[in-house]
């Protein structure tokens, strides 16, 4: 009789809640709430409208779970790069930004979604920002105001809306065709986030 041969186990697909949020990123990201349907994230997801709305009644129910979606993955993501930045004895503004690039840089869809929405609701979404990105807004206000190189009067709460806005414009905005581009621009960016903070640029 021939030994059985291991089986091998297929990860388990995704919760039908967790791969509509994925399609209605995905979507939002594209053409923005405002064009886009519920049928649009139901046909991405691969599933009937009447499925979807049993998880998500309204697209306004949509939108809150794919906001909820994006606190969550902040909220994880933070302690590594906390860890990644503690580690680091010196040029740690340098290492906090490129940190921080490289996150909206790998989540160019949630990068596209808050421009989109920051466009068609900029008052909620900026309230939302100050509150989910307070924890990141605070390494970056801590390593500032800690450098030596910070000037008398320097403000840092303008800066980092500097800061936010280059990151948002630099993911969402910039195609990845053609990565030795992609990778010129992200050194331009990075140049000029140290050159506004009065910072050393070298």
């Amino acid at each position: 009789m021939k030994p059985r041969r291991p089986t091998s186990r297929r990860a388990a697909p995704p919760a039908p809640r967790d791969r509509i949020l994925a399609a209605a990123l995905e979507v939002f990201a594209a053409r923005g709430v405002g064009a886009s349907s519920v049928q649009d994230v139901a046909d991405a997801a691969g599933m009937s409208k009447q499925a979807l709305m049993h998880h998500f009644p309204t697209k306004d129910r949509l939108r809150e779970g794919v906001f909820g979606l994006l606190a969550q993955q902040l909220r994880e993501q933070l302690p590594a790069a906390a860890s990644e930045l503690v580690s680091r004895s010196h040029d740690r503004y340098r290492t906090l930004i490129e940190v921080v690039l490289r996150r909206f840089t790998e989540n160019r869809e949630l990068a596209r979604f808050l421009v989109f929405e920051l466009l068609e609701r900029p008052e909620a979404v900026s309230a939302w920002l100050r509150e989910e990105a307070a924890p990141w807004l605070g390494l970056v206000h801590g390593v500032v105001e800690q450098s030596k190189d910070t000037p008398a009067g320097f403000d840092t709460a303008q800066h980092l809306t500097v800061l936010g806005t280059l990151m948002l414009a630099q993911s969402a905005l910039i195609p990845r065709d053609d990565p030795r581009w992609r990778s010129k621009f992200e050194r331009a960016v990075l140049r000029t986030m140290l050159l506004g903070s009065h910072l050393s640029a070298d």
